[in-house]
């Protein structure tokens, strides 16, 4: 049985980071090629929506409690991420040869590669924390067993996404309150940003000399933890919404959407190139109407990601059924449920 507060949070999750990365990232069209801009590089005013689409941390929560259930061996998972992974890029490596032939500038090629690669970390990280079982199963005998990652922070930033994994790796056995998580994530972000030397923005800004996620820092972990006591504050009313059709459709696609996505904003972007810098497309990001004129091509990239969608699951192989097992525990209003 699946837990609809954890299907609420990675269909939240899921939807936020598209968002995000269709409403931050553009790809501007020039005479002399196209290059990467964002309307928070312009409109600083905008930053506070950083911190509310940025939710990678919550991607790693709800899938350290996945692991905590799951019987599915590692080599199995590794083939279901890797062929559709090696499918997406392999079209968009014959897609960057095709516009190289036709003249396409070296710098624009780039940029397209780098877009349709740079989510993709997610997923070396992912399978790491699968490949960690073992260690996050023991550390979580342990009440200070986060402690570890984040410590481990100062010397291997990507331990921020394991701070997360460990939390949501412990909900499946115990009881996390949420509101102390949220407070001190909430206190620690503004005090690291204020006065810590750390950017304001959750997410990179091209150009800017640092950034909260290349590489992660203790602000995105006070971010994520601030996040993560969120939802489980209001797991009572997530846990509603996970039991609705739309979160278990999300639920469903989860995957296949974190990789189709940018490949799906590209698409679009490159398609319409011919009809010329088109506005809240590939016009430059510097004025507060680009970001109406971007919410309208929304719907655009939505569908083109649908068919992403199809394409990759048609040559992918499927799922394998999980086994039956007993229901998850609820979220944060259960009683701690004893280890298996």
């Amino acid at each position: 049985m699946r837990n609809p507060f954890i299907d609420a949070v990675r269909a939240i999750a899921v939807v936020t980071v598209v968002l995000g990365h269709w409403l931050v990232t553009s790809l501007v069209d020039t005479p002399t090629g196209m290059y990467i801009d964002s309307p928070l590089k312009h409109l600083p005013e905008l930053t506070p929506v950083s911190w509310v689409l940025q939710t990678l941390g919550l991607f790693f929560f709800v899938g350290g409690y996945a692991a905590a259930h799951s019987q599915t061996p590692f080599l199995t998972r590794l083939k279901q991420l890797a062929v559709p992974t090696l499918l997406m890029l392999g079209s968009w490596a014959a897609v960057l040869f095709g516009l190289s032939m036709r003249g396409v500038d070296q710098g624009t090629a780039f940029n397209i590669g780098f877009l349709v690669t740079t989510p993709l970390w997610f997923l070396g990280v992912y399978l790491v924390l699968l490949a960690l079982k073992p260690l996050v199963r023991k550390l979580d005998e342990y009440s200070w067993g986060v402690l570890v990652p984040i410590v481990l922070v100062l010397v291997v930033p990507y331990a921020v996404w394991w701070a997360a994994w460990q939390l949501g790796y412990s909900l499946a056995r115990r009881k996390i309150p949420g509101p102390p998580l949220l407070v001190i994530g909430v206190i620690g972000y503004a005090l690291l940003t204020q006065f810590g030397g750390y950017p304001t923005s959750a997410v990179g800004i091209p150009g800017a000399a640092v950034s909260n996620l290349n590489p992660p820092n203790y602000a995105t972990l006070a971010l994520a933890f601030a996040q993560i006591g969120l939802v489980l504050t209001i797991a009572p009313v997530l846990t509603r919404l996970g039991t609705t059709k739309p979160a278990q459709w999300l639920n469903k696609r989860a995957l296949g959407i974190f990789l189709a996505h940018q490949s799906a904003l590209i698409t679009v972007t490159l398609a319409l190139s011919a009809w010329g810098p088109l506005p809240g497309l590939q016009q430059p990001p510097d004025h507060p109407g680009w970001v109406w004129q971007r919410l309208l091509w929304l719907p655009v990239c939505a569908v083109v990601t649908w068919g992403w969608l199809r394409a990759l699951r048609g040559r992918s192989p499927r799922r394998a059924a999980p086994p039956p097992r007993e229901p998850d525990p609820a979220p944060a209003s259960a009683e701690r449920t004893p280890a298996p």
